[in-house]
């Protein structure tokens, strides 16, 4: 595919929601060859993926295909459709969700808690899994670790922690990262 970033450990079906679901124009493409459908997504978001996936393992983002095609319209227990990229008509998340540009991720990690990810970042927020993040969410019971590149009033100098539900489990606002 050239200088597109394909990552190593994630296939596009991961990061997408079922064709089924994808607006026309990217499902035309899906069905012609999927992969370039990488290209929309930033090159950091998916290099993240492969950090993060390196240092604490196996992660999963959407697994809607692992799921037979009449369960994918209805969802089902268990089974992500948004964790990665979401449609502009997606109701689920906020109207203008670093998720609908292809700048965040939701991540699910077989062997660690987002607790365990916030207390590394905490500790090293300048180790490479975490350099191209920019915004965290964090609140107490969190079964996921969100990501995005997004942007903020100190973008670059610190990781925003951001809270939909009134609490950031205990984290800053921002965790500053350290001038190298």
């Amino acid at each position: 595919m050239g200088s597109v970033y394909v990552p190593r450990y994630f296939r596009i079906e991961e990061l997408l929601p079922p064709p089924v679901l994808l607006p026309e124009l990217y499902a035309t493409v899906y069905r012609s060859n999927k992969n370039v459908l990488f290209r929309l997504f930033d090159y950091r978001i998916l290099i993240t993926l492969d950090r993060l996936r390196e240092r604490y393992g196996a992660c999963s983002i959407n697994n809607w295909h692992a799921y037979e095609e009449h369960e994918w319209q209805k969802g089902a227990p268990h089974m992500f459709r948004f964790s990665g990229w979401r449609p502009l008509d997606c109701s689920e998340g906020a109207m203008l969700s670093e998720h609908k540009q292809f700048r965040a991720m939701d991540c699910k990690f077989k062997t660690v808690t987002p607790d365990e990810l916030w207390d590394e970042m905490l500790t090293d927020v300048n180790a490479p899994q975490f350099e191209f993040m920019q915004r965290i969410e964090a609140f107490g019971g969190m079964s996921w670790f969100h990501f995005d590149i997004g942007q903020h009033a100190r973008y670059g100098k610190s990781v925003c922690v951001l809270s939909n539900r009134g609490d950031r489990a205990g984290l800053p606002r921002q965790i500053e990262r350290i001038a190298m």
